[in-house]
């Protein structure tokens, strides 16, 4: 797995993604228990050359997180209505881990990053990368032609 600097330094789809993560939310899917999915709304954070999310006391994906590290994570599209409106899509997997609150330099650094309050009764995770995708679609709303996708992978060389 890599972090966010380690993706960034080895392929070209950070930038865009980066951006689109960067809106402020995004779709995380996450393992329960008992196998099946759950999809929630976060806030990712950027610090310290990683990716991560704070997560409130109350939330079952903390525990998801907890207890299967695995994740997926969509990136929210911009509104149609927004300058340089492009119809891309930005998906991330890999596995979180929690980060201890004696990690005091880490906590620091995502307080220091983030758009919102993090309490110290939330759980703070760091979202490793395995696998990245882009996908451009063309033709979106174009009468009589269908649209056609144009995708990117990533994988870590691990």
């Amino acid at each position: 797995m890599a972090t966010w600097d380690q993706f960034a330094a080895a392929s070209p789809l950070v930038a865009r993604g980066r951006e689109r993560l960067g809106i402020g939310l995004a779709y995380l899917a996450t393992v329960r228990r008992g196998g099946a999915p759950r999809l929630h709304l976060v806030s990712p954070i950027f610090a310290d050359g990683r990716l991560f999310l704070a997560i409130s006391g109350d939330s079952p994906k903390r525990w998801d997180l907890a207890n299967d590290g695995r994740y997926a994570l969509h990136a929210l599209p911009p509104d149609p209505g927004d300058a340089g409106y492009d119809e891309f899509e930005f998906n991330i997997t890999g596995r979180a881990r929690r980060i201890p609150n004696a990690d005091e330099a880490t906590w620091a650094a995502v307080r220091a990053g983030a758009d919102h309050v993090i309490h110290d009764d939330d759980w703070l995770f760091q979202l490793d990368v395995a696998v990245a995708t882009t996908t451009v679609w063309t033709g979106l709303g174009v009468p009589d032609q269908p649209p056609m996708p144009s995708r990117d992978l990533w994988c870590d060389g691990e």
